[in-house]
């Protein structure tokens, strides 16, 4: 019998906490080696190579038609991406549902079905734009991240429709890309999707992922607050913006009430914290007097310096009264 790495990890972090007996720890010693054995090393990097099998094969199909381009014909191109995206597919039907190489495979599924529709928007010139390209990519990809439930499948799909939202956003504005930034309206429906996103997994993260990691909590936590926050502080200077800041307060003082106490999640009371930080010192920076440049200066750099001191020293805190309890 031997534990695997990742069932060594939950004893150690039961054991930490209080909820393994140092006696029963002992005992699953005793069993069996709690130090990785070379089984757990191979598993684990069998796991690594498979999804760095999987990346690379992606970006291999990327570049192979940015390479040969001029060289294949029409059919040619689509049948290489239509067999990557086969083959990958093909994988994961004959290896064991959620082994690496199944998550591993459909990962490249859907990094290869993005690789296609650029294809074929290239080579028949829908006249799509590029906003739409991603979209029906995030759609396309959907059943792969289903059937994978795996962390990575699910943050390229969240990066997609992310980044299908933002293309969408900048359409409506006068400077593109950078003018959805400085929409409060744009930053309100990123900081919005990805609080569905957000709500969505901790609601049936259990059913979305085969391993109870909290990746695409964070990720997702991460592209509601920072759009907001980036509204924040520019809201100091824009009254337009004033909607956005009034926004944040209220999103980060839930999180870190939330993930304070019902959930504890410390990475994300952190994340709420330093986004806050520097939310108040833009404010300082706005409203201090202009002529006192040295003093206000050093003013502000003594409120991150001492903001950020005390919201690591409570921090730390939490962390150890959950070890403690």
């Amino acid at each position: 019998m031997s534990w695997s790495m990742y069932e060594v990890g939950s004893m150690l972090k039961l054991a930490e906490t209080g909820q393994l007996a140092p006696d029963q720890l002992e005992r699953a010693g005793r069993q069996a080696p709690l130090a990785p054995s070379r089984e757990g090393w191979l598993a684990a990097f069998d796991r690594l190579s498979a999804f760095a099998g999987a990346l690379l094969l992606g970006a291999a199909v990327v570049f192979f038609f940015a390479y040969n381009w001029s060289e294949l014909d029409r059919f040619a191109r689509l049948g290489v991406a239509t067999t990557a995206v086969t083959g990958c597919v093909g994988v994961a039907l004959f290896t064991r549902p959620f082994s690496a190489a199944y998550r591993a495979a459909l990962l490249g599924a859907c990094i290869t079905t993005g690789a296609l529709l650029a294809l074929i928007g290239q080579t028949y010139q829908t006249g799509a734009d590029i906003w739409e390209l991603f979209a029906a990519w995030a759609a396309l990809m959907l059943p792969f991240a289903l059937l994978a439930r795996s962390s990575a499948s699910w943050a390229l799909w969240l990066v997609v429709a992310n980044a299908a939202l933002l293309r969408a956003l900048s359409q409506s504005t006068w400077f593109g890309f950078a003018g959805a930034l400085f929409d409060p309206q744009s930053l309100f429906m990123v900081a919005g999707l990805n609080l569905v996103i957000l709500l969505v997994f901790e609601a049936f993260g259990t059913r979305l992922l085969a391993d109870p990691r909290r990746h695409l909590h964070r990720l997702a936590a991460a592209g509601m607050l920072i759009p907001l926050a980036f509204g924040a502080i520019v809201g100091w200077w824009e009254e337009q913006f004033l909607a956005t800041t009034a926004a944040f307060v209220l999103a980060a003082g839930v999180a870190v009430w939330v993930y304070h106490r019902p959930h504890r999640d410390l990475p994300m009371v952190a994340l709420a914290l330093c986004l806050s930080i520097a939310v108040l010192s833009s404010a300082l920076v706005r409203y201090l007097p202009g002529d006192a440049n040295f003093l206000a200066t050093n003013l502000v750099a003594l409120f991150v310096i001492g903001s950020s001191t005390l919201a690591a020293l409570w921090i730390r805190r939490l962390h150890q009264d959950e070890h403690a309890s």
